[in-house]
């Protein structure tokens, strides 16, 4: 597992989270999973 810093646009509003996982896209899946449709506009970085 390794962290990545998420950020997501949430109802206009830019949010950025640390979630710990196995790639990007699951660090992904896991941001939309915990937002669901509201999340838009998502991305991923290692840190």
């Amino acid at each position: 597992m390794r962290k990545f810093k998420v950020s997501a646009l949430l109802e206009g509003y830019r949010t950025e989270e640390y979630i710990h996982a196995a790639s990007e896209h699951h660090a992904i899946r896991i941001m939309k999973a915990k937002y669901g449709n509201s999340a838009r506009n998502i991305w991923a970085m290692i840190q």
